[in-house]
């Protein structure tokens, strides 16, 4: 592989200088490039590489891949929840998608696996956009109520990659993936189940990579882990303040998971207490292991008392 293969700590290029390319002279030497950061541990994780391949793998196509035949009519009520559980979903991958594309830009050449790898994540996402909002309208329904939208202002006012990583690919990856995995209690058709499994499977590569650069810097520098558990502190908080705000999600989960209120409550809870699980143990994969204790108290809140 030589010295293409070789993943430096600090690259020294400002220019577009492929790794493993002879750097030309002087004057012949390319402008520089946009970019801030130029230090593996900023973006690095050992499994980018793998993570694009198996993106290019399981690519799939919503206008052919999922059964938009099979969507039958439902009670409008049902419907309603559904559409409003979608608007979310769609809302959500929006949102990362924008801030992980403006970030592309900033990651120097010497970490080009990394840059890959975010394409095909920014392109999940985008399709995960464009799938839930077309299964919204699918079913002569419509588009639901926007999300508050705290935790996506955190996203957009991260100063860090890292710090997006923590937002994005574990946070709210986490709480995503374990909502896609209650599909098929969530879903009404063949479609809904298709659209559920399909975003699992993109989701658990984001939160492998989160998990796998988590691990890298912090193994790179320990005293980073104050950081990022403030980071995990200001999310958490962002995210309890939608779900305890969101009422119109809050009421579309009890109609979607249960026949009466009552047993739609418990089912919801249920979920939140699920997707709390799921995220404690992302953040363990990542060696973060003390975090059950240190949840913002506004999240266990709400988790316990949907």
């Amino acid at each position: 592989m030589g010295s293409y293969g070789y993943v430096p700590d600090h690259w020294p290029y400002e220019n577009d200088t492929p790794r493993g390319a002879w750097v030309a002279q002087g004057d012949r030497r390319g402008l520089p490039a946009p970019y801030t950061i130029y230090d593996k541990h900023e973006v690095w994780a050992d499994n980018t590489a793998d993570l694009y391949e198996l993106a290019i793998q399981q690519r799939w196509a919503p206008a052919t891949q999922v059964s938009w035949d099979a969507i039958e009519p439902l009670p409008e009520h049902i419907e309603a929840a559904l559409d409003q559980i979608y608007t979310n979903l769609s809302e959500q991958q929006y949102n990362s998608t924008q801030m992980q594309a403006g970030w592309l830009k900033e990651i120097s050449y010497g970490y080009h696996e990394v840059k890959l790898f975010l394409a095909t994540q920014i392109f999940d996402q985008a399709r995960h956009v464009e799938a839930f909002r077309k299964r919204a309208l699918a079913n002569g329904g419509g588009l639901g109520v926007e999300m508050p939208g705290f935790l996506s202002r955190t996203v957009y006012a991260a100063f860090k990659f890292t710090e997006l990583v923590v937002y994005i690919n574990i946070l709210r990856a986490s709480f995503t993936l374990a909502l896609c995995e209650w599909g098929d209690r969530i879903g009404r058709s063949q479609a809904d189940r298709q659209l559920f499994e399909n975003a699992a499977k993109d989701l658990r590569r984001h939160l492998a990579y989160g998990v796998e650069h988590l691990k890298y810097n912090l193994r790179t520098d320990p005293d980073r882990l104050p950081a990022v558990h403030g980071w995990l502190n200001r999310g958490e908080a962002m995210l309890a303040a939608d779900l305890r705000r969101d009422k119109p999600l809050r009421e579309a989960f009890i109609l979607a998971l249960g026949d009466t209120v009552q047993e739609g409550k418990a089912r919801l809870k249920e979920l939140r207490q699920a997707q709390l699980r799921t995220y404690l143990q992302t953040l363990e994969a990542a060696s973060i292991y003390d975090r059950a204790g240190q949840i913002v108290p506004a999240l266990q809140d709400v988790i316990e008392n949907p």
